[in-house]
């Protein structure tokens, strides 16, 4: 269980970063006076696909990691 909070903390961490730039391309398209913004379900999805890979990035290294332990 331990496991799928760190997880769910860890995505929400992604998932914040991409409200904050939701919200600067919102500031950005009023300034500008056209809409560069993104929807929520497309900040959403950013954080998802970044969540994503940084998770296959760290089960690689980790299953590297005990490859070469494990080959010892």
């Amino acid at each position: 269980m331990m496991f799928n909070l760190s997880l769910t903390k860890d995505f929400n961490k992604f998932l914040a970063i991409q409200k904050e730039r939701q919200l600067a391309t919102r500031e950005l398209s009023e300034i500008l006076g056209i809409d560069i913004s993104f929807s929520d379900e497309e900040a959403i999805k950013y954080a998802e696909e970044s969540f994503t890979i940084a998770f296959n990035k760290q089960i690689n290294k980790e299953v590297n990691e005990w490859m070469k332990s494990a080959s010892l």
